[in-house]
C-alpha cells in the first residue's frame, strides 16, 4: 500500500472514530461500561503465584535440576533455630515439646533434630523419665567427640539448637499451607522467647506475602492519588468521576483478561495495576489540559473545540502509546515467564487505555461541557513566571545550559560504570525484618543457611580411593571463607568410625561402607547424600552468602574445584533451588541489557518515522535517554545496586518518558510559525503546563512505589521518579535549547 493510500485510510478511520464519539456517544459509553461490568466475572478466582522456579529456562540447569529431583526428591527444608542455655534437661524437654507439636502438622513429612540420637518416646512423661543425668552427660560427650552434628543440629558453642523440617510436597498446596501453620504454631509456642525460621521454601512464601500486601497498598494509593490530582487539576465533580472511570476501566479490563487466561499475581505482574492507573491518568490529564488551553486563548464554539482537540491529539497520543508499548514489549524476550507476562499485560493496559480514553473522554465531553475557570486562574497565577524563567534559560543562556548538561553527564559517568551488581536478602527486606534476623542468626550459629548441591557420578563410586578424593575436596572447599560446611557420604562414614573405632576414617571394605549406609538409611539420613541406586553421590555445600550473583560465582568455583580434583572419569553437576535461582537472576539481568538496547533502537525508528528528520530524532533520543543514564548514576551513588528489579526500571521508563517529548516536538513540528524562535515560543506557551501536569502524574505514579516496605519496589519507584524529574527538565529546558543551538549552527553553515 502506498503512503498516500495509507494516509487516506488513516483519515477515514479517524473520521469514523470521531463520528462514533460525536454522533453515538451514548452507544460508546454503554459498550465501554458493559465490558467493564462483565469483566468482573474474571476476578472470581484471584490467586498469587508462589512458583519462582517457573522462570528458570536454562536447558542445562533445568535438566540437572530435574535429574536431581528424580534421584533425591525435593530438597525443600525449613530450619527452626533458637538459643538455649546449654544442652541440659530443660533444653531437651523443650526440644521434645516443639518437635512433638511439629509432627502433628499434616504438611510435614519428616523432622531431624538432636532428639534423633536419643531413644524415641511418644509421651513426655516417658521422655522425662529417660533423661537421667548420665544420659545427658553422655550426649554432651558425644557432641564434643563427634563433629557430625556441629553447625547442623546444634551450634559449636552448644548455645543454640536447630530443627530441620522436611515438608510433604504431596500435600495439597503444601508450601503455602505449611507457611501459614508455622506462623501460627511457632509464635504461640515460643511466646516472648527468641526463635528464628528460615529456608528457601519459607523465604519464598515470605516473599509472596509481601507481594499480596503491596498489591493492596498500590491499588489504594493509586486510586487516592488519581482522585486527589484529578480534583486539583480539574475541580469539576463530573470531570472527576469521568477521569476515575477512564483510569480504572483499562486496569480492570487488563486484569480481567489476565485472570481469564489462568494467570496468577506474582512479583513482576503486581506493578501492572499502578502502572495501568498512572498511564491512563497521565494521558487523560494531557487530553483535558488542551480544553483548558482553548478556553484560555480563545472563544471558539465548544463543538469546534471538541472536534479540533480530537483530531489534534489522536495521532500524537497514538504515537505515545506505541513508544510506551515498545518500552514494555522490549522485556518480552526475558527468560522469565513472569517478566514476559508483565511486559505483555502492561502493554495491553497501554493499548486499552488509548481506546478507552478517547472513547470515553470524548463521548462524555460531547454530552457535558465542563467549567475550567479555577484551573485557568491557577495557570495564569503561576504560568507566566515559569515561562519567563524558561525563556531566559533557553534564549539567553543556551550555551551555558547545554554545557552544564554535558558536564553533569560526564561527571555521572564514573558512577554508572561503577555500579555494584547485587541481589541479596538485604536488597529485598528492611534491616529489622524477621527474615533477615533469622538469616543472620542461622548463618552465625549453623551451616548455610543456603546449600549448593553437587551431583557426583563415578564407576567406582564407593571405593576408598575415590572417597578419599571426595574427602580432599571437602578440605579444599572448607578453606574458602564463604563456605562453612560440606556434608556428604564421607561425613557419615567418618562420623560412624569416629564413634565406633579409633578415629574418623574411610573404611577400606566396600561391604563395610554398605553396612554403614544401611545403618544411616534406617535413620533416614543416607538419602541426603546418596541416590537410592547408590550410583550418585550428593555433596551438600553450605554457604553464608545470599547475593544471587555471588552465589553463582561460588557455584562456578565449587564446580571447577570439584572437576579439577576428582578423576577425569567423574561426572560432576551443580544444582539446587538456590543455585538455579542465581542463574535465573543473572540471565534476567543480561537479557534486560539487550532489551534496553532493543528499546532504544525501536524508539529511534519511531522518531525517524514520525518526525522524518534525523536531527530532530537524534535530539529526541538524546533528551529521553540522558535522564535514564543520569538517574542510574544518582541511584548507584546512593548505594542502590544493579539487579533485575532496578534494571527493569530503565526499560519501562524508556517507553514512558518519551510521551512529553513526542507531544512537544510534534507540536513544534506541526506549528506554522515562520522562525525557529517563534515556533519555540509558541510551543512553550502551549505545552509547558501539559508537560508539567503529565510529568507530575508520572513522577508521583512511580513515587508510590517508594512507600513499599519491599525494597525492589521501592528501588524501582525511586529510579523511575528520578528519571521523570530529570526528564521534565530536559523537555522544558534542554530540548528547546538543543533545537535552538542546532538551528543556529545550521544557519552559520549556510552563511
Amino acid at each position: 500500500m502506498s503512503a498516500g493510500a495509507q494516509a487516506v485510510l488513516m483519515k477515514k478511520l479517524a473520521e469514523f472514530a470521531y463520528f462514533l464519539v460525536s454522533q453515538r456517544p451514548y452507544a460508546v459509553i454503554t459498550v465501554i461500561f458493559a465490558a467493564f461490568i462483565l469483566s468482573f466475572g474474571a476476578f472470581a478466582h484471584v490467586e498469587t503465584a508462589d512458583d519462582i522456579e517457573s522462570g528458570i529456562t536454562d536447558p542445562a540447569v533445568l535438566q540437572t535440576f530435574a535429574r536431581f529431583r528424580t534421584e533425591f526428591g525435593h530438597e525443600q527444608q525449613i530450619l527452626i533455630a533458637f538459643p538455649v542455655a546449654g544442652i541440659d534437661r530443660a533444653a531437651l524437654l523443650d526440644l521434645w515439646s516443639l518437635v512433638h507439636r511439629l509432627r502433628a502438622l499434616p504438611q510435614i513429612r519428616g523432622i531431624m533434630s538432636l532428639l534423633d540420637v536419643l531413644k524415641p518416646f511418644n509421651r513426655r512423661e516417658d521422655f522425662e523419665a529417660y533423661l537421667l543425668d548420665f544420659r545427658i552427660e553422655n550426649l554432651n560427650e558425644l557432641l564434643q567427640k563427634n563433629s557430625m552434628f556441629d553447625n547442623f543440629l546444634v551450634s559449636s558453642d552448644r548455645r543454640a539448637l536447630q530443627v530441620v523440617v522436611m515438608p510433604d510436597m504431596d500435600y495439597p498446596d503444601c508450601q503455602k499451607q505449611l507457611y501459614k501453620e508455622l506462623n501460627r504454631l511457632l509464635p504461640d509456642y515460643f511466646g516472648q522467647r527468641e526463635y528464628h525460621v528460615f529456608g528457601y521454601m519459607y523465604f519464598k512464601e515470605r516473599f509472596f506475602e509481601f507481594i499480596e500486601r503491596n498489591n493492596l497498598v498500590f491499588i489504594s494509593l493509586g486510586f487516592i492519588l488519581c482522585t486527589m490530582l484529578a480534583w486539583f487539576f480539574f475541580p469539576d465533580i463530573v470531570v472527576l468521576v469521568l477521569i476515575l472511570c477512564s483510569v480504572g476501566i483499562p486496569a480492570v479490563l487488563t486484569f480481567a483478561i489476565y485472570f481469564a487466561n489462568g494467570n496468577k499475581i506474582n512479583l513482576f505482574t503486581s506493578p501492572i495495576i499502578p502502572f495501568a492507573l498512572i498511564i491512563s491518568l497521565s494521558e487523560i490529564i494531557y487530553l483535558v489540559s488542551f480544553f483548558i488551553r482553548t478556553h484560555k486563548h480563545g472563544n471558539r464554539p465548544y463543538e469546534l473545540l471538541h472536534r479540533e482537540n480530537f483530531f489534534r491529539l489522536l495521532r500524537p497520543c497514538l504515537i505515545n502509546s506505541m513508544t510506551t508499548l515498545i518500552g514494555f514489549l522490549s522485556l518480552s524476550y526475558s527468560p522469565s515467564p513472569n517478566i514476559r507476562l508483565f511486559s505483555l499485560y502492561t502493554s495491553l493496559a497501554c493499548f486499552l487505555s488509548y481506546f478507552v480514553t478517547f472513547g470515553l473522554i470524548f463521548s462524555a465531553l460531547k454530552l457535558y461541557q465542563p467549567k475550567f475557570s479555577r484551573s485557568v486562574q491557577k495557570e495564569r497565577r503561576y504560568g507566566e513566571g515559569i515561562r519567563r524563567f524558561l525563556r531566559n534559560a533557553i534564549f539567553r543562556h543556551t550555551g551555558k545550559v547545554l554545557a552544564a548538561s554535558v558536564i553533569i553527564g560526564l561527571l555521572a559517568l564514573p558512577f554508572v560504570f561503577s555500579a555494584q551488581t547485587r541481589n541479596s536478602l538485604e536488597d529485598s527486606f528492611a534491616a529489622n525484618d524477621k527474615i533477615l534476623t533469622s538469616w543472620q542468626f542461622i548463618k552465625t550459629h549453623f551451616s548455610g543457611p543456603y546449600q549448593l548441591l553437587l551431583m557426583i557420578s563415578h564407576p567406582d563410586l564407593l571405593s576408598r580411593a575415590f572417597l578419599e578424593k571426595i574427602d580432599l575436596l571437602h578440605d579444599e572447599l572448607l578453606a574458602k571463607p564463604e563456605i562453612n560446611r560440606v556434608f556428604s557420604l564421607v561425613s557419615l562414614l567418618k562420623a560412624f568410625t569416629e564413634s565406633f573405632s579409633s578415629g574418623p576414617e574411610i573404611p577400606e571394605s566396600e561391604q563395610l561402607i554398605f553396612s554403614i549406609l544401611e545403618f544411616f538409611d534406617a535413620r533416614g539420613i543416607a538419602e541426603m547424600v546418596i541416590s537410592p541406586n547408590a550410583d550418585i553421590l550428593l555433596l551438600r555445600v553450605g554457604i553464608n552468602q545470599s547475593d544471587d550473583f555471588v552465589i553463582y560465582d561460588i557455584g562456578q568455583r565449587v564446580l571447577a574445584e570439584a572437576r579439577s580434583l576428582l578423576p577425569a572419569s567423574t561426572s560432576v553437576e551443580i544444582t539446587g533451588e538456590v543455585y538455579s535461582q542465581a542463574v535465573l537472576q543473572r540471565n534476567i539481568l543480561d537479557n534486560i541489557s539487550s532489551s534496553f538496547a532493543a528499546a532504544i533502537l525501536m524508539i529511534s525508528l519511531v522518531f525517524l518515522v514520525v518526525f522524518r528528520s534525523l536531527s530532530l530524532s537524534f535530539i529526541a533520543l538524546l533528551i529521553n535517554f540522558y535522564p535514564i543514564f543520569f538517574a542510574y548514576a544518582l541511584a548507584f551513588l546512593a548505594g542502590i545496586p544493579l539487579n533485575p528489579s532496578t534494571a527493569i526500571a530503565g526499560c519501562v521508563m524508556s517507553g514512558l518518558i518519551v510521551d512529553d517529548t513526542l507531544h512537544t516536538i510534534t507540536f513544534y513540528h506541526d506549528s506554522h510559525q515562520h522562525t525557529t524562535q517563534r515556533r519555540l515560543l509558541f510551543t512553550m506557551q502551549q505545552m509547558t503546563w501539559p508537560v508539567i501536569y503529565s510529568s507530575i502524574l508520572l513522577g508521583l505514579g512511580n513515587a508510590i512505589f517508594i512507600f513499599s516496605d519491599f525494597k525492589p519496589f521501592a528501588y524501582f519507584g525511586a529510579i523511575g521518579a528520578l528519571i521523570v524529574v530529570i526528564g521534565v527538565l530536559g523537555d522544558l529546558i534542554v530540548l528547546p535549547g538543543c533545537i535552538l543551538a542546532y538551528d543556529r549552527i545550521a544557519k552559520q553553515r549556510k552563511s
